[in-house]
């Protein structure tokens, strides 16, 4: 849980699992209203358009090794929200999406 004013912070992670390197990693996080997302940082540029955060590709991902990307965010708005995050790559048939569910009051 997030006081209205208060600060919070996501982690995303994502793991290559297979045995061949996965190229192009894109990482895209849509915000709820409740949630304002101020800062980007670790494996990838963020770009901060409203409450869509898009990172930077990144070029190959190597079999067995994770890539970390965190954003903070200050909670703007009461309610139960969820913060939906959306990775691509050129191995992916289609986007894995994960949902992060945050009560802010």
């Amino acid at each position: 849980p997030v006081l209205i004013g208060g600060r919070t912070s996501y982690v995303i992670r994502v793991t290559n699992q297979g045995t061949a390197a996965d190229r192009n990693i894109g990482i895209v996080a849509s915000f709820p209203n409740e949630l304002s997302p101020i800062e980007t940082g670790g494996d990838g540029e963020g770009v901060i358009q409203g409450g869509i955060v898009t990172f930077s590709p990144v070029t190959v991902l190597e079999p067995k090794r994770f890539l970390e990307f965190t954003i903070k965010a200050v909670a703007v708005d009461s309610g139960s929200t969820r913060l939906r995050v959306q990775v691509t790559s050129d191995m992916l048939k289609s986007p894995v999406i994960e949902e992060e569910s945050t009560r802010v009051y």
